[in-house]
């Protein structure tokens, strides 16, 4: 079996040529340059299992040569995959999974029931690439290939191919985006988190990039509390870049809600573990996370004025010009937020900051001017700790809830929001039964906290959607009064719900 541990940048065409001349990929070759032609037909079976599992099963024209071929993921780190790999030359067109040594692809695939009738060419690629096998100056090896070509799906069309792969042969990772960020500085570059063959599935599937949800985090019991913190900024990262692809299809608004959420969690990341993090460069990453995090909200709050608040009240009501009105201008300004998301996502910035965060967990760079003491120490001791200051500061601030002002109320719902960010951060140290009984304690103030602050956006949206005229006045006063009395029905569950919170106990507490 062998291993690749991997990075893929995406290069517009129009600048190939300019990154193939950079003295950063062209100095201290280790190897002649090779350019091939390689052509490949993915297979798999008619209801998709092999897709559905991420497992790649290939066969490659390269040159005289057929190699057959078996990748399955491990991990991702920012964008740099690590996959395990097996591959053997046969002279079969079709996979021929009897080439392989017994104990290798047999202990991932059913390899009998995976018979020729079974399987099918599903897409191919046709590309050329250009390899370099280059030093990266501190011990370390690194290949370099230039890939550009097509992706073809009988029936479904073509899809472009021309990006940057490195693959780490030896050495730290951390130089793998030492290098990417110093090529970032050169050539507009974009991080692609698919690879070709997740890219050919969908594409024959016929469909856009699907909205990814975050993973259940496991920590490990043994880990320091500096390598839970990698673990989660690792995981956040991944979260928001799997969903890049949908925001920039922009066809489901639950993309930019799920990049928004991996992008909250990890700032939430950064200021859990805050007092024992070195502070450069984890302020300045935090503040790069907000802008991103802050580009994507004028979408997200629009998509929720419209599909959430605003939009299911207008139909409750029946056909009327004021609120078609109201809704067409949210539209439009929804379109616009689409815009800045877009915007964000494709600037160099995005990039720069998804490599940077590679290179400060690869590095470790939070260790610089950190608490060493307390980031070399069990991680669960720390997590009891960050959870009883999060619990006493939502219970400080929800003292005397029934007389507490709206402004007092947004303050207990980012606490409460904060406090299950590290139960979920923290929740795999502990028992499964008692994290999830204490979420649920707190599930029924944080609807009602997270549907007041849904008026409160969709009030101050609302003003803002054309002139101010009876018509829009007559759509406001409707919404606030649906709203408003729904509110105050709820609001008299608070008691009962802040008792709820109350009652929990802290099961972090040896």
């Amino acid at each position: 079996m062998g291993s690749e541990v991997e990075l893929k940048l995406a290069v517009a065409p129009e600048d190939l040529a300019t990154l193939r001349r950079l003295p950063l990929l062209t100095r201290g070759n280790l190897a002649p340059v090779r350019n091939r032609a390689l052509k490949t037909v993915y297979f798999d079976t008619p209801d998709r299992r092999l897709a559905k599992a991420k497992v790649t099963l290939r066969v490659r024209e390269d040159g005289r040569k057929r190699i057959h071929g078996v990748k399955v993921p491990v991990k991702s780190l920012a964008g740099l995959a690590t996959r395990r790999e097996w591959e053997v030359e046969s002279r079969s067109p079709v996979p021929d999974l009897d080439a392989f040594p017994p104990g290798t692809v047999d202990t991932l695939l059913d390899t009998r029931a995976l018979g020729g009738e079974e399987l099918e060419a599903v897409f191919e690629t046709d590309f050329k690439r250009t390899l370099r096998r280059l030093s990266l100056g501190t011990g370390g090896e690194i290949e370099v290939a230039v890939d550009e070509g097509v992706i073809r799906a009988a029936g479904k069309g073509e899809a472009l191919i021309s990006e940057l792969e490195f693959e780490l042969k030896s050495g730290d990772p951390a130089d793998l985006f030492s290098l990417a960020l110093a090529v970032a500085e050169q050539v507009p570059v974009k991080m692609v988190s698919e690879s070709k063959a997740e890219r050919g599935a969908r594409l024959a599937a016929g469909r856009v990039a699907a909205p990814v949800k975050a993973e259940k985090l496991t920590l490990d019991a043994d880990m320091t509390a500096g390598e839970a913190f990698a673990a989660i900024v690792q995981d956040c990262t991944g979260h928001w870049l799997a969903n890049v692809e949908a925001v920039l299809d922009g066809g489901d608004t639950e993309g930019v809600h799920q990049m928004r959420v991996a992008l909250r969690r990890l700032r939430s990341g950064f200021k859990v573990f805050k007092s024992i993090l070195g502070p450069e460069p984890s302020l300045v990453l935090s503040d790069e996370v907000k802008w991103l995090a802050n580009a994507l909200g004028p979408a997200r709050d629009w998509d929720v004025f419209i599909g959430d608040v605003a939009g299911p009240v207008f139909k409750a009501m029946g056909p009327d010009a004021r609120f078609d009105r109201v809704l067409i201008n949210a539209d439009s300004e929804r379109r616009l937020g689409y815009g800045l998301a877009h915007n964000a996502v494709t600037d160099a910035r995005h990039s720069r900051l998804a490599l940077s965060l590679g290179r400060f967990v690869a590095a470790h760079e939070w260790r610089e001017g950190g608490d060493i003491a307390r980031l070399d120490a069990p991680v669960r001791k720390f997590a009891a700790a960050v959870l009883d200051v999060h619990f006493k500061r939502v219970r400080r601030r929800g003292r005397n809830i029934m007389r507490l002002e709206a402004e007092a109320l947004h303050g207990l719902r980012i606490e409460i929001k904060r406090l299950r960010y590290a139960l979920e951060f923290f929740g795999s140290l502990f028992d499964g039964r008692e994290v999830r009984r204490f979420l649920d304690g707190l599930a029924g103030l944080q609807d009602f906290l997270g549907e007041l602050n849904d008026m409160a956006v969709a009030q101050r949206l609302i003003v803002t959607l054309g002139r101010a005229d009876s018509g829009r006045a007559f759509a406001e006063g409707v919404l606030t009064g649906f709203y408003g009395a729904a509110l105050e029905r709820k609001r008299k569950n608070l008691r009962s719900q802040w008792a709820e919170v109350l009652v929990q106990e802290r099961f972090w507490r040896d």
